[in-house]
């Protein structure tokens, strides 16, 4: 919930009130702009100015893009209205409807999937979708799927960007130091004695062969 927390900050930070609006009316100008410039003759478009616009565009189409992903104060609240879902009957995911998020999130339908879309792209909420058949109305001899609800689960190591997963660790440490969780010491592993390789193998049959012969022709290894 902290990692939301910050992300959450991080956009505000970034994308303070009334950016979006600013970026899409320079979007406006910008394109009237060009659309003019293109409809002149080339005599009488100034050299390299079309090309700038369309970098700008281009800047400002990768800052909405971001600024829609950006996680929000609805989308934190709707974060902690899943976790108020959260199955302890063995299974560990949530299984509740967007209907009841909205409830809980006191926000609507629309938004709660705006948030799940924007959550999952971060990382930090993942999910599996579960439907149900049922009969049509006009025709109840045909058969339809229905998405009922979602089954929500954590998989915060793979979906997660490296950065956000390094800070959910180090808050979830923090944490546990707190509570005076540590981790269990891992047991010392023991030293693996290396195969003997084949060279050295064939060194020891072959002096324990000739002393061998040694011993079959003089009856002793040497004499004084």
């Amino acid at each position: 919930m902290a990692v939301a927390k910050e992300l959450q900050a991080e956009h505000a930070a970034e994308f303070p009130r009334g950016t979006k609006q600013k970026l899409k009316h320079e979007r406006e100008v910008l394109s009237a702009e060009l659309e003019e410039l293109m409809g002149c003759p080339d005599a009488d478009r100034p050299n390299g100015r079309p090309a700038a616009i369309r970098i700008a565009l281009a800047a400002i189409k990768a800052d909405l893009e971001k600024h829609s992903l950006g996680i929000t104060r609805t989308d934190v609240a709707v974060y902690e209205a899943v976790f108020n879902f959260l199955c302890f009957a063995g299974s560990g995911r949530w299984f509740p409807s967007w209907a009841k998020i909205s409830v809980a999130a006191r926000c609507s339908e629309k938004s709660v999937g705006r948030a799940l879309r924007r959550l999952g792209h971060h990382g930090l909420l993942a999910w599996i979708s579960r439907s149900t058949t049922k009969s049509r109305r006009s025709d109840p001899a045909v058969k339809q799927r229905v998405q009922t609800s979602h089954a929500y689960f954590l998989d915060l190591k793979k979906r997660m960007a490296e950065r956000v997963y390094q800070r959910f660790v180090q808050l979830r440490d923090r944490r546990r130091l707190r509570f005076g969780i540590t981790k269990a010491a891992a047991k010392p592993e023991q030293a693996v004695q290396p195969a003997p390789s084949k060279d050295v193998a064939e060194l020891r049959r072959t002096i324990a062969g000739f002393g061998a012969s040694l011993l079959a022709s003089d009856g002793h290894l040497g004499r004084v």
